[in-house]
């Protein structure tokens, strides 16, 4: 079973979950209003240079709507620009987007190859009420439910649970998986504590599995996050990852993943995350990760992005 990520906050509409969704038409190059591209620059070390790596196409309608992302590949032995994937949403009146379609491109057949979509709905507020993941079936062409996310809100419409649920294909039912529950400080705020809970079957109950704690700085950004999981026969939390986060104003600009070491029972570094911004535009600009090095006690530079508009030279369109 493939692990479920956190806080994805969604509703079902009962009469929605054994439906299949038709895939939407295509927009047409000539109805897109704009393209805005962004070229990836990998930094070579030996070279001590930086080399372009990919581009990302965001084709832009009338409305400043995304109506799809086109990802791909840069190839300098054979001088061309190779597609990889690509991402076509739909919106709805409001502008809130309801449908993303991925799709992977086939080198060998030349074509695009559905890979997995994403249909959203909203409630009456405009809160996103249900996200339903769904994988296409090549040999029946069909998309086929997998996973989807749950929500209930307090009287305070905040989020208070979100229940995931995988579809058995052969007895075509939604089977509950796993559950997150939120708790609020003095009911106030962004939560402070999140109750991980999964599925005990046949017996059909919720068991306990983890526990997220945040903590957030004055703009409401979380600064930390403290992942545990429950120990039966311990009978108590066992701390396993840690997020430290920084930001300057609204931009995150540092992210470090920290493990925790039984043995000498503190928080040991992992990953570490930078990044930079333009100052003009506010995008993002550049992103290095780094990975600790517990022989020189000290974090390694593992891979360097540059992210700009600039596009490289001795390239094709």
């Amino acid at each position: 079973m493939r692990q479920i990520g956190f806080i994805f906050i969604l509703l079902l509409l009962q009469q929605m979950l054994n439906a299949q969704i038709e895939m939407p038409e295509i927009q047409d190059i000539q109805d897109v209003a704009s393209i805005d591209t962004t070229y990836t620059y990998e930094w070579n070390e030996e070279k001590n240079k930086w080399q372009i790596y990919a581009r990302s196409l965001h084709f832009i309608d009338e409305t400043r709507l995304v109506t799809s992302v086109l990802d791909q590949r840069w190839y300098p032995e054979r001088n061309v620009w190779e597609n990889h994937k690509q991402t076509l949403k739909n919106y709805d009146e409001r502008g809130n987007e309801v449908q993303s379609i991925l799709q992977q491109w086939n080198i060998y057949a030349q074509d695009w190859l559905n890979v997995r979509m994403k249909t959203t709905t909203y409630d009456r507020r405009g809160n996103e009420a249900e996200i339903l993941y769904q994988e296409w079936h090549r040999p029946t062409e069909e998309w086929l439910n997998t996973v989807i996310y749950l929500i209930s809100y307090n009287r305070s419409f905040e989020k208070s649970e979100v229940v995931v649920r995988t579809y058995e294909g052969m007895q075509r039912i939604w089977d509950n998986y796993m559950r997150f529950s939120f708790s609020y400080k003095e009911g106030l705020g962004p939560p402070s504590e999140v109750l991980v809970e999964t599925w005990r079957k046949p017996e059909n109950y919720w068991q306990t599995f983890g526990r997220y704690d945040l903590s957030y700085n004055h703009r409401g950004k979380v600064t930390e996050e403290t992942r545990a999981t429950w120990s039966e026969t311990q009978r108590q939390w066992v701390m396993g990852i840690r997020y430290l986060i920084s930001y300057r104003r609204d931009n995150r600009i540092e992210d470090i993943k920290q493990k925790w070491d039984y043995s000498t029972r503190q928080w040991i570094n992992s990953l570490r995350k930078t990044f930079a911004y333009d100052d003009n535009t506010g995008e993002l600009s550049e992103e290095t990760i780094y990975r600790w090095n517990r022989d020189y006690d000290q974090w390694t530079v593992e891979s360097r992005f540059l992210y700009t508009d600039i596009k490289p030279e001795g390239t094709e369109t």
